[in-house]
């Protein structure tokens, strides 16, 4: 029985956090007997500050019956972290002081879900505001809509601090992310949009006699952040054919870990329900050769390569909106598609 798994994305925002999920690793999907009950992984966040923890959860949709086991096991160092017998879910939670990203999976037999989860010093991007250890927050009020070259400010509206500092972070869509510089007490920025699109800006805020050149782990202690606020520089949401993809959707596939040379490959795509009316379209890289397509988005969801040649495959899957163009430009295919974690697959010969 082939073992089958689902890679699936939460693209959190303009840093384009598409969890990078890999296959997963032979001596973790050959448990004991077969069984065709699904299992889901979840993850509280997909990216976490050093210092912080994420909880991880392993469910199945019915209670484990005798001789079954659901573990989580951590695939990058292949140590198995937690495990139940009866039942019908496992948790665990997962700290780490130093940036790094690992790879989990729920194990039900011979069923995987891979979930990645990525530790960074420091999230520049549209992932969820925090608060800092102490509770303190931060949120920002900026227009709704501004015009290219013309300044337009935001203001940090902190809670809980005595003497906070501030740094504000922005970004054109697609393009890189500006700081204001040091921390300073300052609670406005001025911003004057280059050009028109959508255009994202955060600030972080600390306590002014907070210590400055911490580790990482104390930066989690003292900064808080705010969501991310979304400016409509020049109507572009006019200039588009549909509203732009949600940061918080997503596209994943799910598809055979390995395969004999001669079988076919099938994937089959899942859109997460903000993508109205999905489109989707396929690459697939045989060993040593060029990326190739499925040819033009088609409301498929399903495609099947033949496995012609032994060695590791890797897929990818896109999506968009039905009302998306076809012919979009750059700045509108960031705006409106969003696309799996590249996945690998093992052909035997």
């Amino acid at each position: 029985m082939q073992t089958p798994w689902r890679a699936s994305a939460a693209i959190l925002g303009v840093l384009a956090l598409s969890t990078a999920i890999q296959a997963p690793l032979a001596d973790a999907t050959t448990p004991v007997a077969a069984t065709t009950v699904p299992v889901a992984l979840y993850a509280t966040t997909p990216q976490v500050r050093t210092g912080q923890s994420v909880t991880l959860m392993a469910a199945t949709p019915s209670p484990l019956t005798t001789g079954e086991s659901l573990s989580i096991v951590n695939l990058t160092t292949g140590q198995t972290i937690n495990t139940v017998t009866s039942g019908s879910s496992v948790s665990t939670t997962i700290l780490h002081h130093q940036p790094q990203t690992d790879q989990y999976a729920a194990i039900l037999t011979r069923q995987t879900h891979p979930i990645a989860v990525t530790w960074v010093v420091r999230a520049i991007g549209n992932n969820a505001g925090y608060e800092n250890a102490a509770g303190q927050s931060v949120t920002l009020t900026a227009p709704a809509q501004g015009t290219p070259q013309q300044a337009f400010t935001v203001i940090a509206n902190p809670t809980g601090f005595h003497h906070p500092v501030y740094q504000f972070w922005w970004a054109m869509q697609g393009g890189q992310w500006h700081s204001s510089g040091a921390f300073s007490n300052q609670n406005t920025e001025t911003i004057t949009p280059p050009r028109a699109g959508f255009l994202s800006v955060l600030v972080y805020a600390r306590s002014q006699s907070a210590p400055t050149g911490e580790s990482a782990d104390q930066e989690a202690i003292y900064e808080a952040k705010s969501d991310t606020a979304v400016v409509d520089v020049g109507n572009a949401s006019a200039t588009q054919t549909t509203t732009p993809t949600s940061s918080n959707n997503w596209v994943g596939m799910e598809m055979p870990n390995q395969v004999a040379v001669g079988d076919n490959i099938t994937l089959t795509a899942t859109a997460s329900s903000g993508i109205i009316d999905p489109l989707y379209q396929f690459w697939f890289q045989a060993p040593g050769q060029a990326w190739q397509s499925s040819g033009v988005y088609t409301a498929s969801n399903t495609f099947t390569i033949p496995a012609t040649s032994p060695g590791i495959w890797h897929v990818v899957v896109y999506a968009k909106p039905l009302t998306a163009p076809d012919n979009a430009t750059a700045a509108e295919r960031q705006a409106l598609e969003v696309e799996s974690p590249v996945s690998s697959i093992t052909v035997h010969p």
